[in-house]
């Protein structure tokens, strides 16, 4: 045995990498990409990929890595509320993977849905942008952000599906960059498509050729569930 493999050995035993699941807060802890053993395996049973998306009027299309149930809800939330900013690289290749049972579409361009500048403020980062981001740099494609948020609204999470597209109406402005192009629409959850419609209608009415939707996650509106 070299001397550096009996640091390695040693290392491990002083600081373990094992910690928290991001999945289901086990003490266990998991042995690679923040999962442990179990949450993994439930993932997999969650995966979607391409897929219909008619509650968001105008898009060219859609895909989503997961379900939004079990371990995909811990990992969301650790991303957007705790800010555990290292689980973005993990949630951004099964995004990249989602956005492969797309093509081809053409895009040039990831765009972020924006947050406004005041709970962007309060929470320290937005995270669809991150994943955008993170995203763009597996895709190859440019990240923009051409978006942005020109109204501050009521959390949608707390809204019924009329309200969630009544509070997101005109709430998003976009810029001349994408004009022509071939967009994808960055989002960590699609529930009603309220945000993602305003979104789409914006980039449309800036000229936008095209506008595709990627989610880390769909969840089911309040109240319904899909067979």
């Amino acid at each position: 045995m070299t001397i550096a493999r009996l640091w390695d050995g040693l290392a491990a035993l002083v600081y373990p990498r094992r910690a928290v699941c991001m999945g289901c807060r086990s003490q266990a802890g998991f042995a690679q990409d923040w999962l442990c053993d179990d949450c993994r395996r439930l993932m997999a049973k969650l995966w979607l990929g391409a897929q219909p998306a008619p509650e968001v009027p105008g898009i060219a299309g859609a895909a989503f890595a997961y379900r939004y149930n079990g371990p995909v809800k811990g990992m969301v939330r650790q991303l957007k509320y705790r800010g555990t900013y290292r689980l973005a690289d993990a949630m951004a290749a099964d995004m990249a993977r989602a956005y492969r049972s797309l093509l081809p579409t053409g895009a040039t361009m990831i765009v972020a849905v924006p947050m406004h500048p005041r709970r962007q403020r309060r929470r320290g980062f937005n995270h669809a942008g991150l994943l955008a981001e993170k995203t763009a740099a597996l895709t190859g494609l440019d990240c923009s952000n051409a978006l942005s948020r020109t109204r501050y609204t009521t959390q949608q999470a707390r809204l019924s599906r009329e309200a969630r597209l009544g509070n997101m109406r005109g709430a998003f402005a976009c810029d001349e960059s994408v004009r022509g192009r071939r967009v994808v629409l960055v989002d960590d959850v699609c529930t009603t498509g309220a945000t993602a419609s305003a979104c789409v209608e914006a980039l449309r009415q800036a000229g936008a050729a095209a506008v595709y939707l990627l989610c880390y996650a769909r969840a089911e509106p309040p109240g319904q569930d899909r067979k």
